[in-house]
């Protein structure tokens, strides 16, 4: 949300600009970079549904025992909190997946912009003749 505040305001300094000043070499070492940056953001949406159901799966262990005394009110308390881990999981992975799409394209955006500035100066550099 601050990336997205700054970048509407203008305010953006961007960490690719910045690491390719530095020295970040070519395109491949910058989608390399991008790919680094946004690991966590393509790992945590795959995960989380795996999570979720594990989350579910614990309370149902209890439920079932409750089922077999016919304690309707455990098996509900315990179906709560299972059915909760399901759509918290589900939520965080889709935030999560949003974030991602956004922050690709920003970084995919900032890396065609690097590349148009390279070929820019290379068609403004002087060609040497052979000698």
């Amino acid at each position: 949300m601050v990336e997205a505040w700054q970048r509407r305001r203008g305010r953006h300094r961007s960490a690719l600009a910045a690491w390719h000043a530095r020295g970040g070499g070519a395109s491949d070492d910058v989608e390399l970079w991008i790919m680094k940056r946004l690991e966590w953001l393509r790992i945590v949406p795959r995960t989380t549904p795996m999570l979720g159901l594990v989350a579910t799966m614990i309370p149902m262990g209890p439920a079932l025992l409750a089922l077999t005394r016919s304690d309707a009110r455990a098996v509900g308390e315990n179906l709560v909190v299972a059915f909760s881990a399901v759509i918290l999981a589900r939520v965080a992975a889709g935030l999560t997946f949003l974030v991602l799409t956004v922050r690709r394209r920003w970084l995919l955006r900032e890396l065609r912009e690097i590349e148009r500035a390279r070929e820019r100066g290379a068609a403004r550099a002087p060609v040497r003749e052979a000698a």
